[in-house]
């Protein structure tokens, strides 16, 4: 979720899925609703802390895990969604609802929210989501295949790293060891890559899917070994 629509204002995501405070803030007072009312630094410091303490308990998380600061541009104070939610409750009970219907439609799948989003987007990140949207259905099509010829538990990983090794030469905790990426075994890579390589994995996993299709590739290794192979006749082909 790189960013959610509220009224007529874009609150941003940050890559581990927090929430803007500091877009919400704007956003109210874009609105008029904001007076009187503490920025997102002050606030979690005074009204919002106690709050704070309970989801980090819940979680079994740092306070600092689930609200942070950042400077610079795109920067700000970003926080779990139960405290984005807290936050626009304080704001304003009008931000509140229009927050609880966007985020009630997330957790429904609504796919036209990502529509909405996309309308406000500029051309570049339109672009972005356009080849993440066809990298997801190249990544569906191919798990698929994987499952009906007999992959299972670590061998999806396998054959990931089998298309990670054959673009970029390397696997993907060695891919975010070497470009400063955050690795954790839950998050997608593709998160962090540009439009070309996404159009690269996508055009390897979707040769991948034909050629095991084709040559009744089957198990673990087998269908890991086609995934690299696949991944180098597309890198070859791009170069």
């Amino acid at each position: 979720m790189q960013s959610l629509t509220i009224g007529s204002r874009v609150v941003h995501c940050d890559t581990s899925g927090l929430v803007s405070l500091t877009d919400l803030f704007k956003a109210a007072g874009a609105a008029g609703m904001s007076e009187g009312k503490r920025d997102p630094r002050r606030w979690k410091d005074e009204a919002g802390k106690d709050f704070i303490s309970v989801v980090a308990g819940t979680l079994n998380v740092r306070s600092s895990d689930i609200m942070k600061s950042t400077r610079g541009k795109g920067g700000g104070t970003y926080a779990h969604w139960q405290i984005a939610l807290a936050y626009a409750k304080y704001l304003s009970p009008e931000l509140h609802m229009q927050v609880n219907e966007v985020f009630a439609r997330v957790k429904a799948g609504d796919v036209t929210l990502a529509d909405e989003i996309a309308d406000k987007a500029s051309p570049e990140q339109q672009e972005w989501l356009a080849k993440r949207m066809n990298s997801k259905v190249a990544r569906g099509r191919l798990t698929s295949t994987l499952a009906a010829h007999g992959v299972a538990g670590k061998g999806f990983g396998d054959c990931t790293n089998g298309t990670y090794k054959g673009l970029f030469n390397g696997t993907k905790k060695e891919i975010c060891a070497a470009t400063g990426i955050e690795y954790k075994k839950g998050k997608s890579l593709r998160d962090a890559m540009s439009v070309e390589d996404l159009i690269a994995v996508s055009m390897a996993e979707m040769v991948a899917a034909k050629q095991i299709d084709k040559f009744n590739v089957r198990g673990n290794a087998a269908c890991a070994d086609e995934c690299h192979r696949s991944a180098k006749k597309v890198a070859g082909l791009l170069q």
